[in-house]
């Protein structure tokens, strides 16, 4: 009989915690608020196992987001950036050692596509970063979107800069100097595989070869004109006020 009643209380403090997600996520750090969503979007804290996502939910450090066929997701983020995720896009919020005064965020793009309006960095200590399998790119005050797929990662900027530079030399080193001191190295284009740094302005975009290449060039203002997921993007930014 105690047993029976020993083994009811566990179950009892088990489903009182399923049933308050909160108890599970305490002590984790917010990442932002899922703020608008159409279709199927997902959230796991592992990349495994998935629950739907809701109006409101609260995403985490280490949170992994996807978003199914015809769906899209948008989301505030802590500092009032905006981050939006196109249909069969797949991103993690990256957990980032911090020390005491600043604020540092990293989102890893594993497939799909991503819209970024992001709020300006004041402090120096701060960091904002967007990865890809193929390419990093730092950010301060900028409107943008990221592209990756199997062959290449695409950056196209609309508004403010970006500062870019291939995966393959992410270093920690070759980090601080990107953000803190960003500068562009000559070569061909595309440039062969070596270390590089480039600046990507409004109305430019960058694309990044798995071999650590890159082409840069104007965006095709016409092209913009069409492009749903663009229009859809600078539609919501007027509708929430939202302006790097």
């Amino acid at each position: 009989m105690k047993k029976l009643f020993k083994v009811n209380i566990c179950l009892l403090i088990y489903l009182s915690l399923v049933s308050f997600p909160s108890f599970a996520d305490a002590g984790r750090q917010a990442e932002g608020t899922i703020a608008f969503m159409i279709g199927d979007v997902f959230v796991s804290p592992t990349g495994k196992v998935w629950v739907d996502a809701d109006f409101d939910m609260k995403v985490y450090k280490g949170d992994w987001i996807k978003t199914g066929a015809e769906s899209r997701c948008e989301i505030t983020l802590e500092d009032g950036s905006i981050l939006r995720m196109e249909e069969n896009s797949l991103q993690c919020f990256e957990k980032v050692k911090t020390t005491s005064g600043s604020r540092k965020s990293s989102i890893l793009l594993s497939a799909g596509k991503i819209w970024l309006n992001a709020g300006k960095i004041v402090s120096k200590n701060d960091s904002f970063q967007v990865r890809t399998d193929k390419a990093v790119c730092a950010i301060r005050g900028t409107q943008f979107r990221v592209d990756t797929g199997s062959n290449h990662t695409r950056i196209s900027v609309y508004s403010g800069e970006v500062t870019t530079w291939s995966a393959l030399f992410d270093r920690a080193e070759y980090k601080d100097a990107a953000i803190s001191k960003p500068y562009p190295v000559a070569g061909p284009d595309p440039v062969s595989m070596e270390k590089w740094v480039e600046i990507v302005k409004a109305f430019q975009q960058i694309t990044i070869d798995a071999k650590g290449r890159y082409k840069k060039q104007d965006l095709d203002t016409k092209s913009l004109s069409e492009d749903t997921w663009v229009i859809w993007n600078m539609t919501r930014d007027e509708l929430t006020g939202i302006h790097p």
